[in-house]
């Protein structure tokens, strides 16, 4: 492995224009023609478009029933108290929604699409339902469970919030890696990626079968990668095998915060196909920016790595608050450039990305978010449903490569995090501007939420 920790640790906006003075070169005087609203850096102008203030003054009615508790959804006491014990005492608009639906429909689940913006707590409202689900019933009534993550940082987390909240109740969760196994006992929650579920799958036929055919609940995250390739394949298998089996009771649940459904193969008709006779429950804002967002385009005189580094530090620079920024890349290549080019300048800046092994990339996010003021060099590895707090900047170094990326990556931080901003970065032959954005935001267990998006590009 190329890293060393101890060296690495070394839809509507106002419009209003500013200019960031330059930190490390002398003001310039203000140009003929400039706006009064408009302040000159020494070599590229900041277009800021910021959250409406009235957006911002009503932010807990975006997200939250505030008028609402989890024990008036009739959530088991037991539950109840380990959720407060995380601060998470009301319940998201999501989550009173697909909590309603329970409730009202206990006896015959349909199966359930759930479609809604990032840092919402579309995760955490699954868990929620499971674990209630599983208090609820009756001793000799078990209850099986499976889901689906993409990857095994979300595995991971997935698995980690599931141990805190359910130390009381009598599950056994499994974070299917390596040499773990589904054994049969009372309450069972398995989490794993599907390639990793299928290839267990063949090695073990006789536990599968009987896992499936008892199999209560099977949840699939981010589900608009998941039936798409590589893992739509996966999935059909699980569901054909499901099919064989004859079992009707299982109930699936999807999410994500964005779906396409445009053209015969869009993924929602994929999803369609296996996720029969469903409900859809979904917020206002599904395939939207997070609305607390400020973005923030950079306008460069010529756009080039060193131009786009130069006004990164100078940005970052600006201001001696308490700082924890993110930087997305395109590519591994990006990522590795842009964090030798930065790390002379910083003490707490990180590479992150899949050329590092996975153990050493839950060190390194440990690592970054304990750290004071750092920063994250990093790819679309953690854009989707990585949960790190208090995020102030998001730069978007590359354009990403297409709408589902910017907003899945403009939003990346905002779940449980106080504040974040991004940047994003053109080549050369894109358009001569760039962007920034910052936000407050909402989450499950955090009231105020800001973000910055930097767009470079």
């Amino acid at each position: 492995n190329s890293y060393n920790i101890t060296k690495i640790s070394n839809n509507s906006f106002l419009h209003s224009k500013f200019i960031y003075d330059n930190v490390s070169k002398r003001k310039e005087k203000r140009k003929k023609g400039t706006p009064q609203n408009v302040q000159r850096h020494y070599n590229f102008t900041i277009e800021h478009f910021p959250c409406k203030t009235e957006i911002l003054e009503n932010k807990d009615e975006y997200f939250f029933k505030s008028n609402q508790t989890f024990s008036q959804l009739r959530i088991h006491g037991t539950l109840v108290e380990e959720l407060k014990k995380y601060n998470i005492n009301v319940p998201s608009i999501i989550q009173s929604d697909l909590l309603e639906y329970y409730n009202k429909n206990f006896e015959k689940l349909k199966n359930v699409i759930i479609g809604a913006e990032n840092g919402i707590g579309k995760t955490l409202s699954y868990i929620i339902l499971i674990l209630n689900h599983i208090l609820k019933q009756p001793k000799i009534q078990n209850t099986r469970v499976l889901i689906f993550q993409y990857n095994s940082l979300l595995s991971k987390q997935c698995y980690d919030i599931i141990k805190r909240l359910s130390k009381k109740i009598k599950v056994k969760t499994v974070n299917l890696k390596g040499e773990d196994s589904i054994n049969e006992i009372s309450n069972l929650i398995v989490i794993c990626s599907p390639v990793r579920f299928v290839t267990y799958m063949k090695e073990n036929k006789e536990n599968i079968v009987n896992f499936l055919q008892n199999l209560n609940f099977f949840i699939i995250d981010e589900v608009d990668l998941m039936f798409d390739k590589p893992y739509i394949k996966y999935i059909s298998t699980v569901y054909d095998e499901m099919n064989k089996l004859n079992n009707n009771k299982v109930v699936s649940i999807v999410t994500s915060s964005t779906i396409s459904n445009k053209g015969k193969k869009s993924i929602q008709n994929n999803i369609m196909k296996y996720v029969t006779n469903s409900v859809v429950i979904k917020t206002n804002y599904l395939h939207n920016i997070h609305p607390f967002i400020n973005y923030h385009f950079v306008n460069l005189p010529v756009y080039n790595v060193k131009t786009k580094i130069d006004a990164m530090k100078n940005i970052i620079l600006k201001e001696n608050l308490k700082k924890k920024i993110i930087i997305f890349c395109n590519t591994v290549k990006s990522c590795n450039s842009v964090f030798s080019l930065l790390k002379s300048d910083f003490d707490n800046i990180f590479a992150f990305n899949s050329s590092f092994k996975k153990d050493d990339l839950f060190i390194i996010l440990e690592l970054f978010k304990n750290s004071e003021n750092p920063i994250l060099v990093t790819t679309d590895i953690i854009h989707r449903g990585v949960d790190i707090k208090d995020i102030t900047h998001l730069f978007h170094f590359d354009s990403p490569t297409n709408i589902i990326v910017y907003t899945h990556s403009s939003s990346s931080s905002n779940s449980n995090s106080s504040s974040s901003s991004s940047s994003n970065s053109s080549s050369s032959s894109s358009s001569n501007s760039s962007s920034s954005s910052s936000s407050n935001s909402s989450s499950s267990s955090s009231s105020d939420v800001k973000e910055v998006a930097v767009h470079m590009y």
